[in-house]
């Protein structure tokens, strides 16, 4: 049995190798069929996966931020874009009272940083209480200080990377000192340069821009154990019902949003990549099965039966099919990794992604989608050549 697998895999071999230029056609478009569906489903994944870590890693249960500034929030949160904008101090003074609150802390966003504030490049300033933030905390590297002294900040890791550490720096006027950095962490917290508001009450409100004492950015909220994001948002609206409020699971809305549009054309694009593959697939084989018709009659004649011939077309199908996968699922990572690559929310993936064992599950799923269509096509004109009655496909009837 095994022996006879072997010749039939030959066999189809040789059949698909003679007629390569033909083939090929088919297989290109079963490669651009894997390749739409590689690249759809890593850049749904990679998007997804983006949002649900981007409000996992802030460590808050509710997220507040003023009405208009929401989508700006969102965009400094999940794409690292550097935004400011300010509300009123009063809702921390209603909010630190509030039963199930556990923990509040506010962030200041100050204008992005250029050369005529400071010596340092590029980056977000954000004002905070050091020693108290639970959002900061976490990401502290290796022997930074949770608590910033006179004059010292810290920088994210996207900063740090380019910076380091620094004794002579200047921001806003000032002379400040890094001190230490955070980890990465995949939101805009990476761009950043914080502050402690000790440091920044010494700052002239002169030289801030639009920054207008007595208000804040945003407020990040942890519950105590048992509380309903629903009760507690209520609460919250009822003190201030202009605030723009994001919970742990509807940050990234309106990014979601846009996400499942694309996703329906990706869908479009695919079922019509599908259906032209298996025309494709049909036409191939009909063309194939009309050549073979004398070679089929004889092989029936010496008594080859009618499974040994659908298989032996099955497996040619195989061989295109597999050809067109193993390219559409190179073409698809490509897809993503560079060409996705001018979108800010896959700009974070790195080559390693490829092995990681979601992609590959992704990798396989796409390649045997490939190759049922390509059978799908294939089997119409197979099953009508592997039916005939021998005698009259060897006379061509």
């Amino acid at each position: 049995m095994a022996t006879s697998q072997i010749s039939l895999l030959q066999f189809a071999w040789k059949s698909v190798s003679r007629k390569i230029f033909r083939n090929i056609v088919l297989i290109l478009t079963v490669s651009g069929l894997v390749c739409l569906l590689v690249f759809a489903l890593l850049f749904k994944k990679t998007v997804t996966d983006d949002i649900q870590r981007a409000g996992q890693r802030l460590g808050a249960d509710i997220v507040i931020v003023p009405a208009k500034a929401q989508t700006m929030a969102e965009e400094f949160i999940l794409e690292s874009k550097e935004k400011t904008f300010y509300m009123d101090d009063f809702l921390i003074t209603a909010l630190t009272d509030l039963e199930g609150i556990r923990q509040l802390n506010s962030h200041i966003y100050l204008d992005t940083l250029d050369a005529e504030c400071c010596s340092i490049d590029a980056g977000q300033v954000i004002v905070f209480d050091s020693g108290k933030d639970f959002v900061v905390a976490p990401w502290l590297a290796e022997n930074s200080p949770a608590i910033l002294g006179r004059n010292e900040i810290l920088v994210g890791s996207y900063v740090y990377e380019y910076l380091g550490l620094m004794n002579t720096a200047a921001l806003f006027g000032q002379d400040v000192k890094v001190v230490g950095h955070l980890k990465e962490t995949g939101t805009g917290l990476d761009h950043g340069l914080f502050l402690d508001r000790s440091s920044f009450a010494e700052i002239s409100p002169a030289i801030l821009a639009n920054y207008r004492p007595g208000t804040t950015s945003i407020l990040f909220l942890k519950l105590e154990p048992g509380y309903e994001l629903t009760e507690m948002v209520a609460k919250i609206r009822d003190i201030n019902p202009k605030v723009g409020i994001m919970t742990r699971g509807s940050i990234g809305a309106d990014v979601r949003s846009t996400l499942a549009d694309m996703i329906k054309i990706f869908a479009i694009t695919i079922l019509i990549a599908a259906i032209l593959a298996a025309l494709m697939a049909w036409s191939t084989f009909t063309a194939i099965a009309n050549e073979r018709r004398r070679e089929i009659g004889v092989l029936r004649a010496l008594g080859a039966r009618k499974v040994q011939i659908i298989r032996l077309f099955l497996i040619e199908a195989g061989i295109i099919a597999l050809c067109g996968g193993i390219i559409g699922v190179a073409l698809g990572h490509w897809l993503t990794f560079f060409v996705g690559s001018d979108f800010h929310l896959l700009s974070r993936l790195d080559a390693e992604s490829v092995f990681s064992l979601a992609s590959l599950l992704v990798s396989a799923m796409a390649l045997l989608i490939g190759v049922l269509v390509c059978f799908t096509g294939a089997l119409i004109p197979i099953l009508r050549i592997s039916t005939r009655d021998p005698l009259q496909t060897i006379q061509g009837q």
